[in-house]
């Protein structure tokens, strides 16, 4: 949204007494202020956006945690040692 902004050497216009009186509401002021600045209360659950997430870092959770419990099928074997080099001496 493209703002229009008008400088005038004189300055901005003066408000009317009508124009005043229509911002003297506190309480409408109070809502404005409480609309425009602070977000909505909705449960995550409730919020189909943020549900999804909740409940695809819980399944990767799941995931991961049964990969390490399960045991490797392959059987390791012994690492090849070389027999130790005798020096004479």
């Amino acid at each position: 949204m493209k703002r229009q902004y008008r400088i005038t050497p004189e300055g901005p216009p003066r408000l009317t007494d009508a124009e005043i009186a229509r911002y003297r509401d506190p309480k409408r002021l109070i809502y404005n202020y409480t609309k425009a600045v602070q977000r909505p209360k909705r449960p995550l659950y409730k919020d189909p956006k943020a549900f999804i997430f909740l409940l695809l870092i819980v399944l990767l959770a799941y995931l991961i945690s049964e990969g390490r419990l399960q045991p490797d099928p392959t059987p390791r074997s012994a690492p090849e040692q070389e027999p130790p080099v005798r020096t004479g001496g």
